[in-house]
C-alpha cells in the first residue's frame, strides 16, 4: 500500500511539473545545389546548406511562475547538414544560449548569447529574410549583419511590451576585457511599429572593435566587400530603416541601413585610416500565387565611401525566387540572383561563395528546407 501510495504521488508531482512547464525541440534542415558562374575566375557546383536559412537544432522553454510571469530559456546550434560539424566557430550553442523572465505586463529581460537589432529587425523586410534566397540575396559581404551572419556573447536584452502597436529593444553586450569596459563591448537598439497590414521599424547597433567582439571569423581578408575594413576597424555602427504592408496577396517591403567602419588601423587589414561607409537601399516583393507557391523579386543598390582614397565602390543586386509548399514544414525552391560591381570593386555575392575575378556574379539554386 506504502508503495502504491508513493508511485502515485510521484504520478501526481511529474504531472503538476509538466502542466507549470513546457520544453520544445525544434529545427531547420536546408540542403540544395548552387551553382556560381564566377569564383576566383571560374564557375562552380557546389552541395550547400545553411541557404534559405542556417541549419539549426535547438530547444526552448518556458516554466510558468505565476502573477503572469514566467521564466525562459533558449539553446540554439548552428551546423552543416553536408558534414556534420557544428557552425559559428564549433560552438555548441552558437546560434542562441540565453536565460531570462518574461511578462506580458512588463516585458522579457534575458541574459546569454543574443541577436542584434539590425539582424533581428531590418533583415527579416529584407530579400534574405522573406525569400527563400536566403543568405544567396545578402546585402554585399552581409556587411550590416543583415544575414544574421554573428551574434554577440555576453548580453543583457530587454525586449518590451507592446503598447497602441509600438514595442522596443534594448541591449548591452559585455566586452570583459580586464580594466577596459568599453572594450569589444556591444549596444543594440530597435523600435518596432504595427498596426494591420502595416510594420515600421528601426534598429541601431554600436560594436567596439569588431573583430576582437564578434568571433565568428565574420570580418576575414577573404571578405572583399568589408573584410578587410572589419579587421582594421575600432569601431563598427549600423543604423537601419525598414517597412513593409500586405495587400491582399503581395507583400511589399523595403529598407536602408548605413554603415560605417570607423577609426581604422592603417596597419592591418585594408592598411588605411579614416573611416569607410556604405549606404544599401532594398526593395522586396513576394506574391502567394496559391496558398502552396509563392513568388518573389527583389533589387538593392549599395554606395560606398573610402574617406582616404575617394574610392566609391558600389554594387547592384537583382534576385528572384520561387517557393513550392509541399507542407506546412516542407518546401522546396529555386533562385536567381545578379550582382553587378562598380567603382574599382568586384562581385562578391555571399559568405557563402568566393569572389569573383571580375565584376559580375550569378548564382542559381535549387533546394528543400526541412522544419520540425
Amino acid at each position: 500500500m506504502k508503495t502504491l501510495l508513493a508511485i502515485s504521488l510521484g504520478i501526481l508531482s511529474t504531472s503538476y511539473a509538466h502542466a507549470q512547464s513546457n520544453v520544445t525541440m525544434y529545427g531547420i534542415i536546408d540542403d540544395g545545389l548552387t551553382w556560381s558562374s564566377n569564383q576566383g575566375g571560374h564557375s562552380a557546383w557546389q552541395m550547400q546548406g545553411s541557404i534559405s536559412q542556417g541549419d539549426r537544432w535547438g530547444m526552448r522553454g518556458v516554466e510558468d511562475l505565476g502573477g503572469g510571469t514566467q521564466a525562459i530559456f533558449r539553446l540554439e546550434n548552428g551546423f552543416n547538414v553536408n558534414t556534420g560539424a557544428l557552425s559559428q566557430g564549433g560552438r555548441l550553442f552558437g546560434r542562441l544560449a540565453y536565460v531570462g523572465l518574461a511578462d506580458d505586463r512588463f516585458g522579457t529581460l534575458t541574459l546569454g548569447r543574443q541577436g542584434e537589432g539590425i539582424g533581428d529587425y531590418i533583415g527579416v523586410l529584407s530579400a534574405n529574410g522573406t525569400l527563400p534566397g536566403g543568405i544567396l540575396f545578402p546585402h554585399p559581404g552581409d556587411l550590416d549583419n543583415n544575414g544574421i551572419d554573428f551574434h554577440l556573447n555576453n548580453a543583457v536584452r530587454y525586449v518590451s511590451p507592446t503598447f497602441a502597436g509600438l514595442s522596443g529593444m534594448a541591449m548591452y553586450s559585455f566586452g570583459g576585457v580586464a580594466g577596459d569596459v568599453a572594450r569589444d563591448s556591444a549596444k543594440s537598439f530597435a523600435l518596432q511599429y504595427q498596426a494591420g497590414n502595416l510594420q515600421l521599424v528601426g534598429a541601431y547597433t554600436q560594436i567596439d572593435h569588431p573583430a576582437s567582439a564578434v568571433t565568428e571569423g565574420v570580418w576575414t581578408a577573404s571578405n572583399t566587400v568589408d573584410g578587410n575594413y572589419g579587421l582594421a576597424a575600432g569601431s563598427y555602427r549600423v543604423f537601419g530603416l525598414g517597412a513593409a504592408y500586405m495587400f491582399g496577396k503581395l507583400k511589399l517591403s523595403a529598407d536602408w541601413t548605413h554603415t560605417q567602419f570607423g577609426d581604422l588601423d592603417p596597419t592591418v587589414g585594408a592598411k588605411i585610416g579614416g573611416a569607410v561607409t556604405f549606404n544599401i537601399g532594398e526593395i522586396v516583393a513576394s506574391y502567394m500565387v496559391t496558398p502552396a507557391l509563392q513568388l518573389g523579386v527583389a533589387y538593392s543598390y549599395t554606395k560606398g565611401n573610402v574617406d582616404e582614397t575617394g574610392q566609391s565602390p558600389h554594387y547592384q543586386e537583382a534576385d528572384a525566387s520561387v517557393d513550392y509548399f509541399l507542407s506546412k514544414s516542407t518546401d522546396v525552391y529555386a533562385s536567381a540572383t545578379y550582382m553587378r560591381a562598380g567603382g574599382g570593386a568586384v562581385a562578391d555575392l555571399a559568405p557563402v561563395l568566393a569572389a569573383s575575378s571580375t565584376a559580375n556574379q550569378v548564382a542559381l539554386r535549387v533546394g528543400i528546407r526541412k522544419k520540425f
